[in-house]
């Protein structure tokens, strides 16, 4: 299991959550998404923004796009555009070094702005601007017009979004979301350790309801409590009017989220946000991960008499080292014991809560795959638009999975220490043929009369019954179609190898 990002609870202060609290009222609603905009042919836009009557620009990586015009705003290229606001009805963008306002239809220079990662947010008096310094300091820095512009805050971290509501400026930096307001110091609203940075944030300032997003989510502070938004549909976030919008980085387009206001206040609309390594069986699984991410950065484990792991440049005990492979022994042997009753592995995706999954259980995936990590380790990933039916895969015995159709993607677990029980091997149904292997990394495509097999590591054995066998090593591809006997595989092309299976998670 390389990332099934268990989402760690976060901190949030007893004052915020009587903000943000509402009453629930009514039955569920319903939240309206619709896209606006395609964004794909404006070279993958990061930044944009909605004019209170409801106007989208785009900032692009030479000029600002009017979506509503479907042109450009300005006939001479920008240089190095990084961020644009349309609060309080007056376009302002960064281009070059500079600040700059736009009146009609002329920009004109408000700021020299040397720093990197720079973003900023205005309520139209004011603009509150952050970057990196020359020398390295992350500073925050308040303009305003006719009185020019003075440091606020020096951050361990940069800030990565900005959103100002009700005269407060809310923003992000690291872990943490902050507000801070005229004359006071900069205070925590939340701390989210699961996430190692929040590049977007948004204020329903009429509810006081924050919406923030990692790129692959969305969701909002509502209460004491976390609510997931939208899975699967993440990116920079503008509030605007009554409705969140989203500029989605993976998808390639502008969307916009209607109904939210009354979904927040109705119970059984927006699932709560939950820490999966909560439930019982999830929560072995994610043990298990921590152990072995901690075991794989100590490097080699230890052997008889061996005085420390070594790995690059630091040292690791082998004490430390002896406890964590003791730890990991305990785990997996309670891995093993669940999955003689019957629970083999967690599927993770983008889209849903990860689930058990069971002997025979069928995996059916959308447009984004799934990833499934089974009790000894092993690794899945299911590929988009593609159906797996596990088989029996218990300890001691061979793990039998059927392809039906897609793209399955194995990376077997090599024996654990201290003999602890472990999967035999991995044996693959996949029209026309049938795969087995021991400790390999196996990708595998079928779809009607083809099925291709690429091997990564290790070694597979195909075959297909009345049409020969053949061995497939390290770096070789075996194309079989039905009704042919096998072929001998083939040197694979590794700058034509789609790795598609790095991309699910």
């Amino acid at each position: 299991m390389s990332d099934p990002r268990p989402l760690a609870r976060a901190t949030l202060p007893l004052a915020l959550a009587a903000l943000l609290a509402a009453p629930a009222v009514g039955r569920a609603a319903r939240v309206e998404v619709r896209q606006l905009l395609d964004t794909s042919p404006l070279g993958d836009p990061f930044v944009f923004d909605v004019s209170p009557d409801g106007a989208v620009l785009v900032l692009t990586g030479d000029n600002v796009h009017d979506a509503g015009a479907g042109a450009n705003l300005f006939a001479t290229p920008l240089e190095r555009p990084a961020w644009l606001d349309l609060d309080g009805g007056v376009l302002r963008f960064i281009a070059d070094d500079g600040l700059f306002a736009v009146h009609g239809g002329a920009p004109r220079m408000l700021l020299d702005l040397p720093l990197t990662s720079r973003v900023f947010a205005s309520d139209g008096a004011r603009t509150f601007l952050s970057g990196v310094t020359a020398d390295g300091r992350a500073i925050l820095f308040l303009h305003e017009e006719g009185k020019g512009h003075k440091a606020v805050l020096e951050l361990d971290e940069p800030i990565d979004a900005m959103a100002t509501a009700r005269g407060a400026l809310f923003f992000t930096a690291g872990h943490g979301i902050f507000a801070l307001h005229p004359g006071g110091p900069a205070r925590l609203v939340a701390r989210l350790p699961a996430f190692s940075r929040i590049p977007s944030l948004a204020v329903d300032a009429q509810r006081g309801v924050l919406y923030f997003s990692d790129g692959e989510a969305i969701y909002a502070l509502r209460g004491d409590d976390f609510v997931v938004v939208r899975r699967g549909l993440g990116g920079m976030l503008r509030w605007r009017g009554d409705a969140l919008y989203v500029l989605s980085w993976k998808e390639h387009a502008l969307f916009r989220l209607s109904g939210l206001g009354v979904a927040l206040r109705s119970p059984g609309t927006l699932a709560p946000w939950k820490d999966p390594c909560e439930e019982p069986v999830t929560r072995l699984y994610c043990r298990a991960a921590a152990e072995r991410a901690l075991l794989e950065a100590a490097g080699e484990r230890p052997g008889p008499g061996a005085e420390a792991a070594r790995r690059d440049d630091f040292v690791v005990p082998a004490a430390l080292v002896e406890a964590r492979r003791e730890a990991m022994g305990r785990i997996e042997a309670a891995l093993a014991s669940e999955a003689t009753t019957g629970v083999e592995g967690v599927v993770w995706t983008a889209d849903a809560e990860p689930r058990a999954v069971r002997a025979r259980a069928a995996v059916a995936t959308g447009t984004r795959g799934a990833a499934i990590s089974l009790w000894d380790g092993s690794e899945l990933r299911v590929g988009p638009d593609s159906r797996l039916v596990l088989g029996d895969c218990r300890p001691s015995g061979t793990c039998r999975q059927t392809l039906e159709r897609g793209l399955l993607y194995v990376a077997a677990r090599p024996p654990p220490a201290g003999g602890t029980a472990r999967l035999r091997g991995f044996a693959i149904a996949a029209a026309p043929l049938s795969l087995a292997f021991d400790e390999a990394r196996v990708a595998v495509f079928t779809s009607g009369e083809l099925t291709a097999v690429l091997v990564l590591e290790g070694q597979a054995r195909a075959t297909a019954p009345g049409r020969g066998a053949v061995t497939i090593s390290a770096g070789e591809l075996l194309e079989a179609r039905r009704g042919e006997a096998l072929g001998a595989p083939a040197v694979a092309d590794p700058g034509r190898v789609n790795r598609w299976w790095e991309k699910v998670q």
